[in-house]
């Protein structure tokens, strides 16, 4: 009698491959990893990374509001490119620098570096003037003060003619700047010294202020920081008594000369 031995393939398991078998499992896995990518690429975006928030750090003249309206809301954060719309911001004639930062998932920090009005430039029409010299726009802040014409209560640099600049063009004329550089000095400190000063003339030597009251204000052309200190200081003083001048022009002191009679 013949008998028959049944000798298994190694390589085949109840007529299954065991190749076909790794075949499966990583097509299985690419298909995984593909719907899972997928659903990221939707995830990502989706509304939930859309520019909804907005944070403005360093302005005092351009609102949040007029800032924000110049940026791209409700575009995705992760396809929002940030250089464009600084360039576009930069175009403000307000705004000197700008900066932006992506806080994910649905916020931007602008961090800006306004061009502060600091004085107006009158002997023609008039002006004006940022700490550095450069002429700004008159109303070129947000629409709520165009419309209602509001201009910036500044001192007016006087009795100077010169040759106009234009629009976002500086003046490196000596005199102008060492007004425009007092003004914005005194904005930094907020003194409230600037509050009464109406009107600066420029002079060979110093710089002539007037007060509200028509009394008068001696600069030197450069004025430290710690002069203008000591000068609001003398004058909330001095204001009490009441005097026809304050002189600042010399090193360490501040003379004040009184009315008489």
């Amino acid at each position: 009698m013949r008998h028959s031995t049944f000798i298994q393939d190694p390589d085949k398991t109840d007529g299954f491959h065991p190749r076909m078998s790794r075949r499966a499992k990583i097509f299985t896995w690419v298909a995984v990893l593909a719907l899972a990518g997928v659903a990221l690429f939707l995830y990502l975006r989706s509304d939930a990374y859309a520019l909804k928030r907005v944070a403005v750090e360093g302005n005092a003249v351009v609102s949040d509001t007029e800032i924000q309206s110049l940026l791209p809301m409700g575009e995705n954060l992760f396809s929002l490119d940030t250089d464009e719309v600084e360039q576009r911001l930069s175009r403000h004639p307000y705004l000197a620098e700008v900066r932006i930062e992506k806080a994910y998932p649905d916020k931007v920090v602008v961090r800006v570096t306004e061009r502060t009005p600091a004085c107006y430039l009158a002997e023609g029409p008039l002006q004006l003037l940022a700490g550095n010299g450069t002429v700004l726009p008159m109303y070129g802040v947000d629409d709520a003060r165009r419309e209602e014409g509001t201009v910036f209560d500044l001192p007016v640099l006087t009795g100077y003619e010169i040759e106009r600049k234009g629009e976002l063009e500086s003046y490196s004329d000596g005199a102008i700047l060492a007004v425009c550089g007092l003004c914005a000095e005194m904005q930094r400190q907020a003194l409230p010294l600037l509050d009464e000063l109406v009107e600066v003339r420029p002079h060979a030597d110093h710089l002539e202020g007037l007060l509200a009251d028509g009394t008068r204000i001696l600069f030197p052309l450069e004025c430290a920081p710690s002069t203008l200190a000591a000068l609001q200081a003398v004058y909330t003083r001095e204001r009490q008594v009441g005097f026809t001048e304050l002189d600042a022009r010399y090193e360490n002191q501040i003379i004040s000369r009184h009315r008489t009679g």
